[in-house]
């Protein structure tokens, strides 16, 4: 019973230092990466401390009404990055973060430029008509000059 109690606890911890985040289905940031500048901020900014445990996948994703696979990108994204951690059976907590050398869009245009190249993939480009494209939308922002 008391494993119950803890586990309350964890949640509710949890969903507080969340606060009143919802995504933004109309911004043109993909969800996944509104809610990892979420976390990271939360995180940097001391309201999750190292050693604290997130909440669960299932249970991020029914809070944000997100799809289950959204959250796990986005944990494997921050463990990859050395923000979070998980140990099998456990959960996911934070990681002692005072030696990550952060700024607020580490990672994103990476982030945004793996997405746009895995649906173009998706949708049968070649790697060079990806390149074409990209160099396409860079002439008609900045012109010629720009590539």
């Amino acid at each position: 019973m008391v494993f119950m109690i803890d586990e309350a606890i964890d949640r509710e911890v949890a969903s507080d230092a969340m606060g009143t985040f919802q995504v933004d289905e109309r911004s043109v940031v993909p969800i996944w990466i509104q809610i990892r500048k979420r976390i990271v901020y939360l995180i940097t900014s001391g309201k999750y401390k190292t050693d604290e445990r997130l909440p669960s996948v299932r249970d991020l994703s029914v809070r944000l009404g997100v799809n289950y696979n959204t959250i796990n990108k986005v944990y494997q994204d921050l463990e990859r990055d050395g923000f979070i951690f998980t140990k099998r059976g456990k959960g996911t907590f934070v990681s002692d973060v005072a030696s990550i050398e952060y700024c607020p869009d580490d990672g994103e245009m990476e982030a945004l430029a793996a997405d746009f190249v895995e649906n173009a993939l998706g949708k049968g480009m070649e790697p060079e008509d990806i390149i074409d494209l990209v160099r396409s939308e860079i002439v008609k922002l900045e012109g010629p000059k720009g590539i």
